[in-house]
């Protein structure tokens, strides 16, 4: 148990590292204090434009990718199934990205982090969840849409697609937090006040 626990905290603390704020601070902006004052790539590309947005998309789906290497080359030493094992990694690194140790307990979202466990876990589910992200985001014009749309269909697809059960599970318990994480954000639609990615005429 000590050492499950162990790669759980583990796989916390290496989703708990900022990106955003690795990659914003040294030029001179806190994306916690500007734009929509939210530690993740999008608000980052709003603010740094859509380079360093890429930037840290890319390292925070890493630390998602890298929590499950983590546990599955560690798995073989613990008495529990690789797949239990490697489905609790990636929960507890999104949470890491959600509730940082590095932010008191403040984070982002977990939407890239989220796609960076499950594109390694269930590569072709969370394709199409991608595709169907891209759809709702170009539709909608908000990114906010299309990570709720992860967040939903996720789940989903796994399941059509047969992947073990604890796969299916995690992606249930990380979608409901990526919703409750975007509850300002569904308030703002709703209110018609969401900013969006399409140019306005």
């Amino acid at each position: 148990m000590i050492k499950l626990i162990l790669v759980l905290l583990g796989s916390y603390l290496l989703g708990s590292i900022p990106f955003a704020l690795i990659v914003s601070l040294p030029q001179g902006v806190d994306p916690r204090k500007a734009g929509s004052k939210n530690p993740g790539a999008t608000n980052v590309a709003r603010l740094l434009g859509k380079k360093w947005g890429i930037v840290t998309f890319l390292g925070d789906a890493s630390k998602g990718i890298l929590a499950i290497i983590f546990a599955g080359f560690l798995s073989s030493k613990l008495p529990y199934p690789k797949d239990l094992v490697v489905a609790g990694a990636g929960v507890f690194a999104v949470l890491g990205h959600m509730f940082s140790v590095f932010l008191r307990f403040k984070g982002g979202k977990g939407v890239a982090t989220t796609v960076g466990v499950f594109l390694y876990l269930t590569t072709k589910a969370m394709l199409v969840s991608l595709i169907l992200f891209v759809i709702a985001t170009g539709i909608t014009g908000f990114v906010s849409v299309g990570s709720l749309a992860i967040a939903t269909s996720l789940p989903i697809i796994i399941k059509l697609f047969h992947y073990p059960s604890p796969y299916f599970v995690s992606s249930l318990i990380l979608g409901a937090f990526i919703w409750i994480k975007h509850k300002d954000n569904i308030k703002r639609l709703l209110r018609g006040e969401e900013k969006t990615w399409k140019k306005r005429e």
